[in-house]
């Protein structure tokens, strides 16, 4: 199992790079086009072209990324829990946290500096530093950058994960069903702003539980945290139902795909940036259990995805200022690629997943090696 969780750990991290790369793909798609085409943008003319669903195939594919990653990391508070202790230890919690938030810090200021220096670069009259305040929440709601809501969101599972784990040890079908409930309130509350119903109540619920606040994910968490404690019940659920699983991942996948255009086109909206639904939970709860289901199918490169999730954090943090800069790279200097999709994504994610793990092999046979863990958790 755990060398399963390490791959599923793999797959994710590259899921996440795609995912964020596929942001960047719609941006050149619809707010770049007079980089290659001129006239005024934002354009929307490439909507339902084979570019637009060739993204949105990829951003569905990997949408089982952030519950896998939550997933793992309540599976592996459970096995450092042990079998014999009330609660994990807050040692245990402390070097977690630890672990997460000094490499986010460091690629925060980074990021800062970068965004710095465009701004300079774009205008140097104008003013390239924020406030104080403006900072501080940036780091607090994890804004930084698109992806880093995630350090956030799971630092409170982890702080929460004390709490969590008793339940879990003797109420888990309660937490499951309590957790599951809180998962289910907000996507339909998204469902009801999506089409603009009059429900007050679900802008409400969405205004408090943005991505970076726990209780629409800890569901996985929690799911992480039971299947961990009662694996034998697990490994025994997972083996009954692995063909319905198997079923349930394709077909939740389709329909998780043709959801979100139905949901578009009935908004009304000239865009709809793309979020998650209840159809895309049940596909990424399918996809992960299927992948833990099938433990005798062994991935390609079995290696490869075995690195990939013992460096997924450094990864997950170093690959969103990448992406921004071969994305505006390409915006000012190769306009022609963003005008194919075929190019600029390939581009995008090589880069993505490259850089980081070169940057972190530099650093590993570097005379800054004892800081490794600091740098990239």
């Amino acid at each position: 199992m755990i060398k399963r969780l390490l791959w599923l750990n793999g797959l994710g991290v590259l899921g996440a790079v795609i995912n964020h790369a596929s942001g960047w793909g719609f941006t050149a798609l619809f707010w770049w086009t007079d980089r290659y085409w001129g006239g005024s943008v934002p354009n929307f003319s490439q909507l339902g072209s084979a570019s637009y669903y060739g993204l949105r195939v990829m951003e569905q594919v990997i949408m089982f990324s952030i519950p896998a990653f939550l997933f793992v990391s309540g599976f592996f508070i459970a096995f450092a829990t042990g079998r014999n202790r009330e609660t994990v230890a807050w040692s245990v919690v402390g070097n977690r946290v630890k672990n997460l938030l000094i490499p986010y810090l460091i690629w925060s200021v980074v990021i800062f500096a970068m965004n710095a220096a465009l701004r300079w670069i774009d205008d140097p009259t104008q003013r390239i530093l924020g406030t104080p305040l403006g900072y501080l929440q940036n780091l607090l709601f994890g804004r930084t950058a698109a992806p880093y809501y995630y350090v956030p969101l799971i630092t409170q599972l982890f702080l929460l994960s004390p709490l969590l784990v008793p339940l879990a040890k003797k109420q888990w079908k309660p937490l499951l069903l309590v957790t599951g409930l809180l998962l289910l309130l907000v996507s339909l509350s998204r469902y009801a702003v999506i089409l603009e119903m009059d429900m007050p109540i679900a802008e409400q619920i969405l205004r408090l539980t943005p991505a970076w606040f726990f209780p629409q994910s800890v569901f996985w968490f929690a799911v992480g945290l039971a299947s961990g404690f009662h694996l034998p019940v697990f490994k025994a659920w997972l083996a009954r139902w692995k063909w319905v699983l198997l079923g349930a991942t394709a077909v939740s996948f389709f329909l998780a795909l043709f959801e979100w255009e139905f949901l578009f086109h009935q908004s009304g909206a000239e865009w709809l940036t793309p979020t998650r639904t209840l159809l895309d939970e049940v596909y990424s709860g399918a996809f992960l259990f299927t992948f833990l289901a099938f433990d005798k199918f062994n991935l390609p490169l079995a290696k490869f995805w075995s690195d990939l999730g013992t460096k997924s954090f450094g990864i997950y943090l170093v690959h969103a200022p990448v992406l921004e800069f071969v994305a505006r790279a390409s915006y000012h200097y190769f306009p022609q690629v963003l005008a194919y999709q075929i190019l600029l994504m390939p581009l995008l994610i090589v880069c993505g997943v490259a850089v980081p793990l070169l940057l972190m092999a530099l650093v590993n046979r570097s005379a800054i090696r004892p800081y490794y863990q600091t740098i990239f958790g």
